[in-house]
């Protein structure tokens, strides 16, 4: 069952210990990849990087266990290898992993920055399908802003998991509770929006 938490800002103390629950694993067990490419754009972005990993450290991931995964990196879907075709064993935060190799880990996590650059390149190197079916066989999705746009509404090529647009870092969040289906959600630092199979929810 898909489980997803879009925030703001990252998870309070409320939202991580659900968070955990729902993991289902001890953090120290837990093996997490962190997708940094909204903030590749320039050096203000990347700090937020630096930011995305500390969260998931203070959270009790231990660094051995998270696999930095820069799209960017990744060639384009349907490229054909020329010069370096005669490799055969790609390191995998060089390639496209399918969903059992994605699945094979709890957690991912997408880092705040261009939203917009970071769906281009999600859809790019085609990780949108194997991700999807990763993420409803346990992989737990959690995003911090632009990470959290592009599971919502806000292009008409996102991810899909949330019909509503989303607007991160708002001065006021829209009421907590179940979510209607329609109008734009506006996300405060500290809230999060959890779905849990088709249950979609505001919690503060």
């Amino acid at each position: 069952m898909r489980t997803l938490f879009l925030t703001s800002n990252g998870l309070n103390e409320k939202t991580t210990s659900l968070f955990w629950k729902y993991v289902g694993k001890e953090p120290i067990d837990t093996k997490a990849i962190l997708v940094p490419s909204a903030a590749a754009e320039n050096d203000g972005a990347r700090e937020g990087i630096i930011v995305c990993m500390e969260r998931l450290m203070n959270m009790g991931i231990s660094v051995n266990n998270i696999l930095i995964y820069d799209l960017a990196l990744l060639l384009s879907d349907g490229y054909k290898r020329t010069y370096s075709s005669y490799v055969r064993d790609i390191p995998a935060q060089l390639r496209l992993m399918n969903a059992l190799e994605l699945a094979q880990y709890d957690v991912i996590a997408f880092c705040g920055g261009n939203a917009r650059t970071l769906l281009d390149e999600v859809n790019r190197t085609g990780l949108s399908e194997p991700l999807k079916q990763a993420i409803e066989k346990g992989l737990v999705y959690l995003g911090i802003s632009a990470g959290s746009m592009i599971a919502a509404g806000n292009f008409a090529d996102s991810l899909g998991y949330l019909a509503n647009p989303l607007t991160p870092h708002a001065e006021k969040g829209s009421p907590c509770g179940e979510i209607s289906k329609e109008g734009l959600i506006e996300l405060a630092d500290g809230q999060t929006i959890l779905i849990k199979g088709e249950c979609q929810e505001i919690i503060c």
